[in-house]
């Protein structure tokens, strides 16, 4: 009895431990999508360019946050495995650690390193994309630069994926004694499929309104991100919305294009 109210204990604090490391990587990663976004508005209102002390902070700030999200990552999936390797009576959290668990994890912190670097990329352009004629002004070769931080801020957006967990742990259905004992009974795993799934089924309006509102605005965005030219007129926001409402219902009115291969 004793060995058993030490397990339950341990699973207990590891359960708690989890949800508490779940809760700060949800914000840190959401809080580099946000300075990310801030970041790339900066220049395309034409307030930043890029190789001012405001952005190169801002960079700074999340590339210091991707690496505290990266020893989140690690410390979670340590927590994560020591949690299961209790569950199954097991006294090293090692020997649970298998080939694919391994491969899951690698590209998790692969895709959460993704974020534009504290630095600018300036790229060169001949004398004849410079001038427009005789009579007009040279553009400075350092408003020309290539899209690397849309190209490199684009993929934060995978780290929503922390929501889920997140969801997972404040579900009730995971913090609920009797539904993890059912669970285990039965040989559920309360992962996020099943959290959507139950959730889906008693509030399926819902569940659809906020997964279409999400990616809603993150396409609209992405869109707009990746039409911007430093040189040209840019996207707005509206405009990104209603050719992205437009593309999405395969309607295609065709008074919005956009201009760039990224873009497109």
């Amino acid at each position: 009895m004793a060995i058993v109210s030490r397990r339950l204990t341990k699973r207990k604090q590891l359960r708690r431990r989890c949800c508490r490391v779940s809760d700060v990587m949800c914000f840190v990663g959401l809080l580099g999508i946000v300075l990310m976004v801030i970041e790339n508005e900066l220049i395309f209102h034409s307030v930043d360019r890029r190789d001012t002390i405001a952005s190169w902070s801002i960079k700074l700030v999340i590339t210091i946050s991707t690496a505290v999200l990266l020893g989140l990552i690690i410390f979670y999936h340590y927590l994560d495995l020591s949690l299961y390797a209790v569950n199954n009576g097991i006294e090293d959290w090692r020997v649970v650690l298998s080939f694919n668990k391994t491969v899951l994890i690698a590209l998790e912190l692969f895709f959460c390193t993704i974020h534009p670097f504290p630095r600018h990329f300036p790229v060169q352009h001949s004398s004849e994309d410079q001038t427009t004629d005789s009579t007009s002004t040279p553009v400075p070769s350092s408003l020309y630069y290539i899209p690397l931080d849309v190209a490199l801020g684009l993929p934060m957006f995978l780290r929503l994926y922390l929501l889920c967990r997140y969801i997972v742990f404040h579900s009730h259905l995971v913090q609920d004694t009797l539904s993890q004992s059912l669970g285990y009974l039965n040989q559920i795993t309360m992962d996020f499929g099943f959290v959507i799934k139950t959730y889906a089924e008693q509030w399926p309006t819902r569940c659809i309104v906020i997964f279409c509102t999400i990616a809603f605005f993150v396409g609209s965005w992405s869109m707009r991100a990746c039409d911007f030219k430093p040189t040209g007129e840019h996207m707005s926001m509206s405009d990104a919305m209603w050719l992205f409402f437009v593309t999405f219902a395969t309607v295609g009115y065709g008074d919005l294009i956009p201009s760039t291969y990224c873009g497109r």
